[in-house]
């Protein structure tokens, strides 16, 4: 028999610790995944989790009263298959290594990638059934509920940024455990369940023995970490946890750092530490500093400092390409975020001056000016569904505002032959400076490369002779290809490092001539980043890979963006799953009463949940801009969503309020936009403390009235359960397919377009609900 009465502050409690856990859960999952083995298969593996969420809804529909009538055993039993699950995801971390590209023709690679994915579906599924069986069993209070579910969300969210930040992914999903497993242990006690009771202490005590020793996560060999480690007589120094990653020191004898260097330099390179941050990113560490490394001389990295032998110098980020090691004696800022790298180098007697402010707020509002900014972070690369504010025309335009007279800029890339980004660098270059009104960009402009690395330097003046002079000797001497000097001519270039064609000159030519770029440069992306596309990193057309695969066969799997195809896999797989478990109840379901109708229902919750996700996703994408950091941005961002959303649940009108539900909406979502996208100068200028207030502010609004629409359509429902459990379960699938179709969005039409989508997603909720009223205007 279904509770009529209203749900207990111990029920709401117990919801909201749930609903919290489950979020910290997905957060730490994600980190713990990144970190084994590569994050492209890790964003599958959350999507395919998510979707327990889904089918719970799906079991609870085709269950009907059954589940209702268990009540508290239901929910908590629930609540402890969801710990369960947190800890089995973590044993299983530990025990599979895993190389997820093999999967494509290994069947063995393939069946333990599953194994994890399906492990980690089952504390999405135990939540789901016990977050879902809350609406049908109290169908009067949807608000309330709701508002708990995203309250604790929203806590959960800044917990999980907080344990990461002091401990290691594995004890802090341990951590989360513990609390869940005690949440559901008071509820047993109180209730009476004693076999409950009982399983809840077992879980109590096999969860803190894993905090107390947690089990380290099995590396996936691809990945930097394991290669460094398995370097003849290596050693891990040491392990700190932290918001950007754990970071790791590896040392052993053989390690050298040496990026850009001369196939005819004969002297030695000392040897390094390394800094490993993840499992992936690596920045050499001096074991002791000194002079300036005599293979500065010889190197790429070096050129710039030679030709600016005076002057303050400005390393922007960290990677394998590192300033500060060969900019010794130099006056030198480095500008780098994770403070646990600067305090490392400088307890290793590296000279510098440390700034922890984003890059890009650095360049926009410091007053200072170098005779050389380098953006060493460059060199590392970064995700095709990152976003890389510097690495736009507008990033490189305030970079040369902050260049004394005559200074230079120096931005290094890894290349690649097809190249995948050194013709897109060269035409967002070629972009920035035509922005600043130059007419003849490529006057500003020097580029050479060795085979693995290229350097582009760039002057706000056209280049002196004797720099253009210099620079040719310096490729003459050490060998290096002239990929653009001012004047030079087409055989002077691809003479060392032969390629098959001279594409990077070629490409530079054209750019600077104002011609269509050669084919083999168009196979990868070369339009011009901007801070509407941010995404310099997303190399991959679409258009060309049948031409990618055809030339370069099985090889040109290795030059994909793994990121955006598994958003497609992932997209396409919740696709056809969701509507299946969406379909599968319905012959067993009673007729809805009207105005209401099955399709109506489904639009409904499916408008909702890809709006709220959406639009979710493209604010977060643009507060990277204010905050710098991804996971500073992602805790402010979602907390405040999920926290505001849970607000604006709790205070959902019961009347039928379609005007003013929506309308509201409208205004927050218009006054959010409006900061964001308009304000960008205003908001830089301000302290981190302000910035993230007035963030905060400028989303409050928003996401008051985003939590309104759901709960206020669960109260139509009120007076047939049975349908309550599918329109959550619906919303549920929306998001997580829209959490994949957001960056495919922004990447491919822009941040503005993701925001757009989000607008008609609402606005066909809006049509919907009208229609459910009989109502567009008044309550």
């Amino acid at each position: 028999m279904r509770d009529t009465a209203r749900p207990r502050a111990l029920d709401l409690i117990a919801l909201g610790a749930l609903a919290g856990s489950v979020l910290a859960f997905e957060v730490i999952l994600l980190r713990l995944f990144e970190f084994s083995h590569w994050h492209h298969f890790a964003g599958l593996s959350i999507a395919l989790a998510l979707l327990g969420l889904g089918s719970a809804g799906t079991v609870l529909t085709l269950l009907g009263e059954r589940a209702v009538a268990a009540g508290d055993r239901w929910f908590a039993g629930g609540m402890l298959i969801a710990a369960a699950g947190f800890l089995f995801v973590l044993w299983l971390n530990s025990q599979i290594a895993l190389r997820p590209v093999f999967a494509v023709w290994d069947m063995g690679e393939l069946a333990r990638i599953l194994a994890v994915d399906l492990a980690a579906f089952l504390p999405f599924f135990g939540a789901g059934l016990a977050i879902g069986q809350v609406f049908p069993r109290w169908p009067a209070h949807p608000a309330q509920l709701y508002s708990a579910n995203l309250f604790g969300s929203g806590f959960g969210s800044v917990a999980a940024s907080g344990l990461l930040a002091w401990f290691s992914p594995e004890a802090a999903l341990a951590m989360v455990a513990v609390v869940l497993v005690a949440a559901a242990g008071m509820l047993a006690v109180v209730r009476r369940m004693i076999p409950a009771t009982v399983a809840a202490l077992a879980l109590l005590l096999t969860a803190g023995w894993m905090v107390h020793d947690p089990p380290d996560p099995q590396v996936s060999d691809f990945k930097a970490l394991a290669r460094l480690t398995d370097l003849p007589d290596s050693e891990v120094v040491s392990v700190e946890p932290g918001l950007s990653g754990r970071l790791s020191v590896v040392r052993a004898p053989s390690l050298r750092f040496a990026p850009g260097l001369s196939l005819n330099f004969t002297g030695e390179v000392p040897v390094s530490d390394a800094a490993v941050i993840g499992s992936d990113r690596v920045v050499p560490l001096a074991r002791q500093a000194g002079e300036s490394p005599s293979f500065g001389q010889a190197s790429l990295a070096g050129l710039p400092l030679d030709l600016r032998e005076h002057g303050r110098v400005l390393a922007v980020g960290s990677s394998v390409w590192s300033m500060p090691l060969v900019a010794a004696g130099r006056e030198l800022l480095w500008l780098e975020p994770d403070r646990r790298l600067t305090d490392r180098a400088g307890s290793r007697g590296m000279d510098f001056r440390a700034v922890t402010d984003g890059a890009f707020r650095f360049l926009a509002t410091s007053e200072r000016t170098f005779a050389l900014i380098s953006f060493d972070g460059a060199f590392g690369a970064g995700d095709a569904a990152s976003e890389d504010a510097l690495m736009t025309r507008q990033g490189l335009s305030l970079a040369l505002d902050r260049l004394e007279p005559g200074g230079l800029l120096s931005l290094p890339v890894e290349i690649s032959y097809p190249p995948r980004h050194g013709p897109r660098l060269l035409a967002t270059v070629h972009a920035a400076l035509q922005a600043r009104g130059i007419e003849q960009p490529g006057a500003h402009v020097a580029a050479l490369r060795s085979m693995q690395a290229m350097v582009v330097l760039v002057a706000a003046e056209p280049l002196a002779m004797a720099d253009i002079d210099r620079i040719g000797q310096f490729a003459e001497r050490w060998g290096f290809d002239r990929v653009w000097l001012p004047g030079m001519t087409a055989d002077q270039a691809n003479r060392n490092h032969v390629l098959d064609e001279p594409v990077f000159h070629e490409a530079a030519a054209a750019l600077f001539a104002g011609r269509q770029l050669p084919e083999t440069a168009r196979w990868f992306e070369t339009d011009a980043a901007s801070l509407d596309r941010p995404y310099f990193w997303r190399a991959m057309r679409w258009s060309t890979l049948p031409t990618l695969f055809d030339r370069l066969g099985q090889r040109a799997a290795s030059l994909l963006d793994w990121t955006l195809v598994m958003s497609v896999v992932s997209m396409a797989v919740v696709t056809v799953l969701g509507l299946m478990l969406i379909l599968a109840p319905l012959g067993r379901m009673p007729a809805l009463r009207p105005p209401l109708r099955r399709l109506s229902v489904a639009g409904y919750f499916l408008a909702l949940g890809l709006g709220f996700m959406l639009i979710e996703m493209a604010v977060f994408q643009r507060t990277v801009l204010y905050l710098d950091r991804p996971v500073l941005a992602a805790s402010v961002v979602f907390a405040v969503f999920l926290i505001g959303a849970g607000v604006g649940s709790a205070m959902a009108p019961k009347a039928p309020a379609v005007p003013r539900i929506f309308g509201a909406l409208a205004i927050g979502g218009l006054a959010t936009i409006g900061v964001l996208w308009l304000a960008m100068d205003e908001l830089l200028a301000l302290p981190i403390g302000w910035r993230v207030a007035v963030l905060v502010a400028a989303m409050a609004p928003l996401t008051w009235a985003m939590g309104r629409p759901l709960p206020w359509a669960l109260g139509q429902l009120s007076d047939q359960p049975r349908w309550m459990p599918w329109g959550w379960g619906i919303n549920a699938f929306a998001s997580v397919a829209a959490a994949s179709l957001a960056p495919l969005t922004s990447v491919h039409f822009g941040q503005p377009a993701t925001v757009a989508a989000s607008a008609v997603c609402y606005l066909g909720a809006w049509r919907i609900a009208s229609h459910w009223t009989g109502t567009s205007t008044g309550e």
